[in-house]
C-alpha cells in the first residue's frame, strides 16, 4: 500500500503514511489557533501622502505656473484639473490599499491578509518558520512615527520577501511594535 498524499510505502494498512498524517495534524492546530495577540494595520494619512508625494506636487505647481505664463487662463485651469484628478485618485488608492493590509499575531501564527480588487492574498506563518524579522525606517516615515515591517520565512531567496515573506508599510510606532512582535514570536531560531 502506499500513501494516498505523497506516494510512499506504507508499513502497516492505512489511507496516508506518519509524515503526511502529522502536518495534517499541525495545519488543524493552525486553524484552531485564533486567539489573536496583536493586530497591525497599515496607517493612512494624508499629511503623510502628501510630505510622500511632495516631488509631484511642486512638478504639477511648477507644470501650471508655466501654463499660466505661457497658454492662457484656459490652459491654467486644464492643468489644475489634472492635478486634481491625479492627486485625488492617488489619495484614493493608497486609502484603499492602507484599509486592505492587516498582520494578525496569534500564539503560534502569524496571518498576512490583503484584499483589492483582483487580489486576495493570505498567508499564514507558523513561528517556527520565521527565519529573521526587521523593521526600517525612511526620513519621511521617520518624522510621521511610521515604519516599515519585514518578516522573512526560512529558505527564500534574500531580497525576496515580498514573494515569500511578509512584508507591511507603515507601521505606527514601528519601534515600539517589533518589541511586542519580538516578546510575542520569542526567539527566533537561524
Amino acid at each position: 500500500m502506499r500513501c494516498s498524499i505523497c506516494g510512499a510505502k506504507l508499513k502497516k494498512e492505512g489511507d496516508i503514511c506518519v509524515n503526511c498524517y502529522r502536518e495534517y495534524q499541525e495545519e488543524e492546530d493552525l486553524k484552531k489557533d485564533t486567539k489573536e495577540k496583536l493586530k497591525l494595520n497599515r496607517k493612512y494619512s494624508i499629511a503623510y501622502e502628501v510630505a510622500r508625494y511632495a516631488g509631484l506636487i511642486i512638478l504639477f505647481l511648477l507644470a501650471i505656473i508655466v501654463s499660466f505664463l505661457s497658454g492662457g487662463i484656459l490652459n491654467g485651469f486644464i492643468f489644475i484639473l489634472i492635478f486634481i484628478g491625479v492627486f485625488g485618485f492617488l489619495l484614493f488608492w493608497d486609502k484603499r490599499i492602507a484599509m486592505a493590509t492587516q498582520i494578525t499575531f496569534y500564539e503560534k501564527k502569524v496571518r498576512y491578509t490583503f484584499k483589492f480588487l483582483f487580489f486576495d492574498v493570505d498567508k499564514t506563518v507558523k513561528y517556527s518558520e520565521i527565519d529573521d524579522a526587521s523593521y526600517f525606517q525612511t526620513y519621511r516615515q521617520k518624522k510621521f512615527g511610521y515604519g516599515d515591517l519585514c518578516i522573512y520565512t526560512k529558505g527564500i531567496i534574500p531580497g525576496s520577501g515580498y514573494i515569500n515573506g511578509i512584508h507591511i508599510k507603515n507601521v505606527e510606532n514601528i519601534s515600539e511594535v517589533f518589541k511586542q512582535i519580538g516578546q510575542i514570536v520569542g526567539p527566533i531560531k537561524k
